[in-house]
């Protein structure tokens, strides 16, 4: 039933940046949020950066752009 339920889950196209370069991906929310945590990437939704725990969907519909970004660590 859950594999169901992920399955009919609205997926979004998500560019996903890394020190390789770009790859747009398609995801769904839950799937942001736990890549977000994983690779401690930070979340733009439309330019703007936000909490990715707090993600909605309604967010995602609206947004003309997603992207995870490599976090930046300062004094390195």
């Amino acid at each position: 039933m859950q594999n169901e339920q992920e399955n009919n889950l609205p997926t979004y196209t998500v560019t996903v940046a890394s020190e390789k370069g770009d790859t747009k991906v398609q995801m769904t929310r839950p799937e942001i949020v736990t890549t977000a945590a994983e690779s401690k990437s930070w979340v733009f939704v439309d330019d703007r950066l936000v909490d990715a725990s707090t993600l909605t969907d309604t967010q995602l519909n609206a947004a003309d752009a997603i992207r995870l970004m490599p976090g930046l660590v300062g004094g390195q």
